[in-house]
């Protein structure tokens, strides 16, 4: 079930017409045979000329009546999927995924109407002074350039929630406990810049903007209802709010793409990031609210941008040094220069692609499509240690973004192409479980060799040292770094028995996989309630799903620890698959998997 289904209620009452607007007191168009208000809804429509059994005014009709909406609420979210799906199929498909070629540089220096980008993006005169963004586009020359374009695409009504005072307010509800929520590792050094690009990103990139007022209200609907009906009003008209602001979003990313797709004077990468980004956030929006599988074509069209914009992996510098922007940081800071908005924003979203690659590899069963990439930009043994300066370009390394060093990642992958590898032998006839266990062994040395290390030294030397604390404290919860477990030990723990399962096949009882879940068990009853927790959501649920019986409550009381915030991201459907397993407990045979387990709920699940 869907946020927008768990948030939306309908509260207007009227009366006539066919039976289903009766039983729903809604006003009815009264046509025939099916009237216009049931037909826009694409419901069944009850017009017989008799009174139907069920209309007894009692516990028929009651029943009737809970079910006609849930089929209102179901029938609203796949309109909005069509909807979505066919905006993107149609301005994804221009998109090449298979380009090897470089495409030519854009030295295009004008800005299309309605195209929007990271403010240094933008070539104007006017684009970088004081209190500038990009302007909306405007025909009639009412609003001058330097004012901002999302105070110039509001006008105040009646209605308050169309007033860009309260969009500010959801902006930094955004910054302040959305985004921290969903990257609670993300917490860059000030000399790198902080986190100010972000706001730069949300002034200039409308649908980034749109995306995250939605994100911020489905966010505050769920704090502010708290699992209570008296608080469904408000919450009716925050979901009211995050449908209208989605749409707008998705309007901008049409225009965005529309623009990347036309330009006459070649591919720019400065665009392509800017609907790359556009992109990415909506894929978080999908994963957050709902993760159907919207997600797949978000991660598609994203790889297949990422792709033009890097063609090739040994290019990672150059393209990150040609994105530096004179205006901010300034020359004169010299060396010791933050990185611009564009820098800033390549650099996160490539981070964020390359994780969500690794992840979703495990959920489709393939190896990471970007694999090539990860020797260049998030190197297993890189060279340079992070610091809390930044360096021209350098490889990125990815604890600073998810909390996980390059090598855990990148051997999450690895197990994931293991096991992409192992069924195309078995569709061939040519599986050698010799060669799959020496495979194998190479990455379960890696993994115990690294949980190891972490047993010994469990703390970040480079956090404490630097006053930098690994993990940003939530502002929900009030959660405590210092109080939080050794992140990085859940991830290998689930990594080898994910690796243990591909080897030996789905064996719970098998003492290879017995340990490592079992240590993972005991350690996660002991997570704090907070944004760490919800970072836990691969490692829970592969764990979970391999827990014997008696384990079982001990999850649910994971998910519980996030009260009604576990329904904001993929906690929830960590649960629900844990759930799912558990009851074909005894049925399932070897020759299940943890790809199987994340697809259990007739989706595929991006645990994220």
């Amino acid at each position: 079930m869907s946020l927008f289904q768990q948030l939306m209620s309908s509260k207007t009452r009227s009366s006539g017409g066919c039976w289903t607007c009766r039983v729903r007191r809604k006003k009815c168009a009264e046509n025939r045979p099916v009237c216009d208000t049931c037909n826009a809804l694409e419901i069944t429509c009850y017009f017989d000329d008799e009174k139907p059994d069920w209309m007894d005014g009692g516990p028929k009709q009651k029943d009737m009546g809970e079910a006609i909406k849930a089929q209102v609420k179901k029938q609203a979210s796949q309109r909005r999927d069509r909807k979505y799906l066919e905006m993107l199929e149609s301005e994804t498909k221009m998109v090449n995924i298979n380009d090897d070629t470089e495409p030519p540089a854009s030295s295009r220096r004008d800005r299309p109407d309605g195209m929007s980008g990271a403010s240094d993006t933008d070539f104007s005169p006017r684009s970088h002074e004081m209190g500038s963004t990009p302007a909306s586009s405007n025909t009639n020359g009412a609003s001058p350039p330097e004012v901002p374009w999302h105070s110039q695409l509001f006008v105040r009504r009646e209605d308050p929630d169309s007033t860009p005072d309260v969009d500010i307010h959801f902006l930094m509800i955004y910054l302040d406990y959305v985004f921290p929520y969903l990257f609670p590792h993300y917490r860059p050094p000030v000399l790198a810049g902080g986190r100010g690009w972000i706001l730069d990103v949300l002034q200039s990139n409308r649908s980034v903007y749109h995306t995250a007022i939605s994100l911020a209200s489905s966010f505050f609907a769920i704090v502010l209802a708290n699992g209570e009906e008296q608080h469904a009003q408000c919450t009716a008209r925050m979901v009211h709010k995050l449908e209208s602001q989605l749409e707008l979003g998705l309007k901008e990313l049409q225009k965005e793409m529309r623009v990347l797709n036309t330009s006459k004077s070649g591919f720019d990468k400065r665009r392509a990031l800017v609907v790359m980004q556009s992109i990415i956030q909506m894929l978080y929006f999908e994963v957050a609210t709902s993760n159907k599988d919207n997600w797949r074509m978000h991660l598609d069209a994203a790889i297949a941008l990422f792709l033009q914009i890097l063609p090739r992996p040994e290019h990672w510098t150059e393209t990150l040094n040609n994105l530096y922007n004179p205006q901010w940081p300034s020359p004169d800071i010299g060396l010791r220069r933050p990185w611009s908005t564009n820098q800033a924003a390549l650099r996160f979203f490539t981070a964020t692609l390359l994780y969500i690659d690794v992840l979703s590899s495990v959920t489709l069963g393939n190896a990471p499509r970007l694999y090539q990439y990860q020797g260049n930009i998030i190197p297993g043994c890189p060279s340079e240690e992070p610091g809390i300066e930044p360096v021209p370009a350098a490889p990125l390394f990815l604890d600073e973004f998810f909390g996980l060093p390059n090598w855990i990642v990148q051997v999450l992958g690895d197990v994931a192409a293991l096991e992409s590898w192992k069924k195309m032998q078995k569709q061939t006839g040519s599986l050698s479980m010799n060669e799959l266990v020496s495979r194998g062994q190479v990455l379960a040395d890696a993994i115990k060799g690294g949980l190891q290390v972490l047993e010994q030294h469990p703390r970040n030397h480079f956090a404490s040292q630097h006053g930098f604390p690994l993990l940003v404290s939530d502002p929900i919860t009030g959660s405590d770094p210092d109080q939080q477990p050794t992140f990085q030990i859940f991830w290998l723990l689930a990594t080898l028995s994910y690796l243990n399962v591909v080897i030996s096949g789905w064996q719970p009882s098998n003492p290879d996989i017995r340990w490592p879940v079992s240590k993972a068990t005991e350690m996660m009853s002991q997570v704090p309630k907070g944004s760490c927790l919800r970072a836990l959501a691969w490692p829970l649920c592969v764990s979970g799903c391999l827990s014997p019986a008696e384990h079982e409550d001990a999850y649910r009381a994971m998910g519980q620890r996030l009260g009604v915030l576990q329904i904001f991201g993929t906690v929830k459907e960590a649960l629900e698959i844990m759930e799912k397993v558990w009851a074909l407990r005894g049925q399932i045979d070897e020759s299940w998997d943890v790809s199987r387990c994340l697809n259990i709920l007739g989706h595929g699940v991006l645990l994220i």
